[in-house]
């Protein structure tokens, strides 16, 4: 590989997590003014409903993806790169999950944002009751800084199924009574956001598969 392809190649690392790292921030701000308002949207109490009256037995199988986004699943992602001997991968999933995990707190306060039982009636509650503000979803934020994280490193087969885990946690947050609509949406945000720092500044996809296999082929 050349001096001008390894640099076009570094350019293009760059600019992927600039654009998450854009997007994340824009989608947080919007959702999180949105949020902060003191009325319910008629469209996220319409979503809140379709969402949260569906039957009981989705909650088995989402409850088990759900578990993705709890503080636990970033020690053990983290842990199991390392088994693996991914260093890199299991710092950046370490460092984004906890920060971001850290940073829903201080947002929390920031909003001051109820749950959905504390503003609605008729709330179903599936499992242990939340507690504290709602906005953003600290769940929705630990699973999107870690898929952002999967998806800067791994190839698309693997990078999907990390996004479409934490697409499903915020479907669980929702479903179980936990959160509103833009909780969720706020959290995977601020995880998105979370993930392109922490990618950005320890190269993930830089050392990530795409890279070793664009070494590989100029190798050869």
């Amino acid at each position: 590989m050349t001096t001008g392809e390894r640099v076009s190649a570094r350019t293009s690392f760059v600019r992927i997590e600039v654009l998450l790292l854009a997007g994340g921030l824009v989608v947080g701000v919007l959702s999180g003014l949105w949020a902060s308002a003191s009325r319910l949207p008629g469209w996220e109490r319409s979503v809140f409903r379709a969402v949260n009256d569906l039957p009981g037995f989705v909650y088995r199988p989402v409850w088990v993806v759900m578990q993705l986004g709890n503080s636990l699943a970033i020690a053990g992602a983290a842990v199991v790169a390392l088994v693996f001997r991914r260093f890199r991968l299991a710092l950046g999933l370490g460092i984004a999950g906890a920060s971001v995990y850290a940073l829903a707190e201080v947002f929390k306060a920031l909003v001051d944002r109820g749950r959905p039982a504390a503003l609605l009636a008729g709330v179903h509650l599936r499992g242990a009751p939340a507690t504290g503000n709602g906005y953003p979803s600290g769940h929705a934020a630990v699973a999107f800084a870690l898929a952002s994280i999967a998806w800067l490193w791994f190839g698309p087969r693997v990078r999907w199924l990390f996004l479409a885990a934490a697409v499903v946690v915020c479907f669980s947050r929702v479903y179980v009574g936990a959160h509103f609509p833009l909780d969720v949406v706020g959290g995977a945000a601020l995880g998105v956001a979370s993930g392109a720092i922490v990618g950005l500044v320890l190269r993930m996809q830089h050392h990530g598969r795409r890279h070793r296999l664009q070494q590989g082929s100029a190798a050869g």
